[in-house]
Formats: C-alpha cells, sequence, structure tokens
C-alpha cells in the first residue's frame, strides 16, 4: 500500500509543527536559562565603545 498524497501532507504538516515546537522550546530554555544570565551579558556589552574588558581581550590590530 502506497501513502496517498493527502497522507504525506498531513504527515508532513504534523512532524514539521512538532519539530518547529520542539526547536522554540529548546531556543527559549537555552536563551532564558539563569546560568547563562552572565554570558548573555558579556555578548551584550561587547559591542559598547569604552570597553576595556572587550578591549582587552582583542589584540591591536582589532581594536577600533
Amino acid at each position: 500500500m502506497t501513502p496517498s498524497h493527502d497522507d504525506l501532507v498531513f504527515l508532513a504538516k504534523t512532524a514539521g509543527l512538532i519539530w518547529m515546537m520542539g526547536f522554540f522550546v529548546i531556543v527559549v530554555v537555552l536563551a532564558y536559562r539563569p546560568s547563562r544570565r552572565a554570558a548573555h551579558e558579556r555578548a551584550a556589552r561587547s559591542i559598547l565603545p569604552g570597553n576595556a574588558a572587550s578591549n582587552a581581550a582583542r589584540t591591536p590590530d582589532e581594536r577600533p
């Protein structure tokens, strides 16, 4: 028995929805974990000018 077009569409829509929901949950959990707060703060501040910590980590050629 071969699956019909409607069966394949149903499978694709269902599996795609489950996969996207799972991916979304993983991204949200990783983004909002309290243990990653310091890393996110460091990344957010790394682009600000005059940040001595991020400028010290750069080589002299990379400094503005």
